[in-house]
């Protein structure tokens, strides 16, 4: 007997914003008896993520095509036959009812050859300016999900669906919080969570670290990820405080979100999501570096609906942070209240019906 079940494969890399959505959209499709396989580069975050949650992944090696001059371009143009190459043999061999790409190089080369296969193209896009390979391969899709509105004026307006953008279901579905007395934090404190994502920001923590102290003068305890990458710099200066609680990196998001009472952070698109699911107030420092500017556009939009107050990059200093967070501080319940219902908690179950029911 012929097996019905629908095969999916889906692509994304290079940063969490583009593997966080992917993970979720294919957990929602296997929990609808669907085949899906991850495409992604060898040795990387995404083929990190999906083996711990035992999605079957499938590697290619494509390489980004950085802004800048560098003699890495070289190897760009034979990367890139080589990847179209792979994923002639990965689309034929799994023989898939729909590709899905939501954004990163590597859903490039992928999406492409599903075109050229005459597999039928769904993409995702999670930020206000769409990257180059959501842009790229619009013209041949069939749906295109958007995590914000801003970015239908960048792509073919018959195709774009406003869906939100998928969060991470763990964070979604954590109801725990941190165990105060463990981190030498008080329980009836108004707590601040500073984040630059996994690697850290260095500009966030060298601004951020002047003003501790006053803060916590201020009756404000402090949960500080300080990231990888300067944990080393930065841990030995506030180790011996109280009232901070500060790592590299933690497993247990959910529980920190649901222990604070606002948040320092920047402007990814899915890490305003998830701020939004949990309905938290936030002081957003976009990153002048994003492509489009978009991290840019990404926090305007929280500031308009009033949930978050931006500070551009350029100025940025101790003393206007210090001023913001303060502010904030008298201000984050009323905030609280701004938060309506967001289309980010649902998002990847209901991108993944509207697919299937494409496909069927």
């Amino acid at each position: 007997m012929k097996n019905l079940k629908k095969k999916v494969i889906i692509a994304a890399g290079g940063t969490g914003g583009h593997i966080i959505p992917a993970i979720s959209i294919a957990e929602e499709l296997i929990k609808n008896n669907v085949d899906v396989l991850f495409v992604g580069n060898k040795n990387s975050m995404e083929q990190e993520l999906t083996t711990k949650r035992e999605i079957a992944f499938k590697s290619i090696n494509v390489q980004k095509f950085y802004r800048k001059i560098t003699l890495t371009h070289l190897k760009f143009p034979f990367k890139l036959i080589k990847s179209i190459l792979d994923s002639v043999k990965i689309i034929r061999d799994f023989q898939p009812d729909a590709f899905i790409g939501t954004g990163g190089f590597v859903s490039g080369p992928v999406g492409y050859t599903a075109h050229l296969k005459k597999v039928p193209i769904f993409l995702q896009e999670q930020n206000s300016y769409p990257g180059a390979t959501t842009r790229i391969l619009s013209r041949y899709a069939e749906k295109i999900f958007l995590g914000a509105k801003e970015a239908e004026k960048y792509l073919p307006k018959k195709k774009v669906i406003f869906s939100g953008n998928p969060v991470n279901s763990k964070i979604i579905g954590e109801t725990a919080k941190l165990d105060f007395d463990e981190f030498g934090l008080k329980k009836d404190t108004t707590k601040l969570f500073l984040t630059g994502g996994s690697q850290g920001s260095v500009v966030l923590n060298k601004t951020f670290l002047p003003i501790v102290d006053e803060l916590l003068e201020n009756g404000i305890e402090i949960i500080w990820q300080i990231g990888k990458f300067s944990f080393s710099e930065f841990y030995p200066k506030i180790q011996n405080k109280k009232g901070i609680y500060s790592f590299d990196f933690t497993d247990e998001i959910g529980k920190v979100y649901n222990s604070v009472d606002f948040v320092i952070a920047r402007a990814g698109a899915i890490s305003l999501a998830e701020l939004e699911t949990k309905k938290l107030p936030s002081i957003l420092i976009p990153l002048p570096s994003a492509a489009g500017n978009h991290q840019y556009y990404n926090a305007m939009e929280l500031q308009d609906k009033g949930v978050a107050i931006v500070i551009e990059q350029n100025k940025l200093t101790s003393a206007s942070l210090l001023e913001v967070i303060l502010k904030m501080k008298n201000e984050y319940k009323k905030m609280k209240e701004d938060f309506r219902e967001t289309k980010h908690l649902k998002s990847a179950e209901n991108i993944s019906k509207e697919i299937l029911g494409l496909i069927k």
